[in-house]
């Protein structure tokens, strides 16, 4: 296997919520703090005829999780379970992300995805120094 190459297995299949946990765990192992952002919908009981009720609370397509470094610029991170995609409704919030100033908005459905993605951002956007 070549320097700097992963192995990837396309058999090996993870849930949203154990590529959020490896993410999460990667970066507090690099010094980030990280906020899990709560953005769903919940079951709130039977409505008269029986039929489920659900709520949802929070905006459409914001990020999963939001994460800050001294000296660095906050990424909003959106995690997938391996093979799954963005919404447009996510895509959206990516681009009004990385249209504006400072911060940056990366999609994974895997650990291995999210470091090559957040590689390539750390070699574009130098640290801030002082700060």
């Amino acid at each position: 296997m070549q320097k700097g190459k992963t192995l990837k297995n396309p058999n090996f299949k993870q849930t949203e919520n154990e590529i959020k946990k490896a993410i999460r765990e990667y970066l507090e192992l690099n010094g980030y703090e990280v906020y899990r952002i709560n953005n769903g919908g919940s079951f709130r009981g039977f409505n008269k005829d029986g039929g489920k009720r659900f709520s949802f609370s929070g905006t459409p397509g914001v990020a999963d999780m939001y994460a800050i470094k001294k000296g660095d610029y906050p990424l909003w991170i959106e995690a997938k379970a391996t093979g799954k995609k963005p919404t447009e409704e996510q895509y959206k919030f990516c681009n009004r992300v990385n249209e504006s100033f400072g911060s940056f908005w990366i999609w994974a459905d895997s650990l291995d995805i999210f470091i090559e993605k957040h590689n390539n951002i750390k070699r574009i956007s130098p640290q801030r120094e002082g700060l």
